[in-house]
């Protein structure tokens, strides 16, 4: 199950910088989620990998990978 860390929207946008925490057989979200639209640079923490991922605006794109 993924869920929300954080997350950052400035007033009036339906768009958020997010960060999630989830397992890497979770499926990382690319549109709505949490009532927003993940927004570019959101991340993704794999909690079963350590892997890190960051939102591309399109994909998700693994740190130092």
């Amino acid at each position: 199950m993924v869920t929300v860390n954080g997350m950052i929207a400035e007033a009036g946008t339906s768009t958020a910088e997010m960060e999630l925490k989830g397992l890497s057989t979770d499926s990382k979200p690319t549109g709505a989620f949490s009532g927003k639209t993940v927004g570019i640079n959101s991340l993704f923490l794999e909690l079963d990998t350590g892997d890190l991922y960051y939102f591309t605006g399109s994909t998700w794109a693994k740190v130092g990978g």
